[in-house]
């Protein structure tokens, strides 16, 4: 579950974005600014409970079948709609990201 002082709109379109990710069959490692918290998981609740803790949030998305590296995106909370701030851009990064950010 996302901190509660996560805003709803950020928390919106970032579940959506890690649902779409994990339907997709990625697992994700979350770096919380200082860390990586959590280091290529499949599990939506530990997943966002993990993001917020710093005003940035960096995913890290791999293939659970092989561990090849999918891609990077950051977030920056507080920007609302705007959240996803930056991703790598490649094919499956814009796949992940197209819809969950409208």
């Amino acid at each position: 579950m996302f901190p509660n002082y996560m805003r709803l709109a950020e928390q919106k379109i970032v579940g959506a974005l890690i649902k779409k990710a994990l339907g997709l069959g990625y697992l994700v490692s979350v770096y919380d600014g200082e860390e990586w918290s959590l280091k290529k998981s499949g599990d939506y609740e530990k997943i966002t409970a993990e993001i917020a803790a710093t005003d940035s949030t960096e995913f890290v998305f791999r293939k659970a079948e092989d561990g090849s590296k999918v891609g990077w995106l950051m977030l920056v909370h507080g920007n609302d709609e705007d959240v996803i701030c930056d991703h790598t851009d490649n094919q499956l990064m814009n796949e992940l990201v197209e819809g969950v950010d409208a």
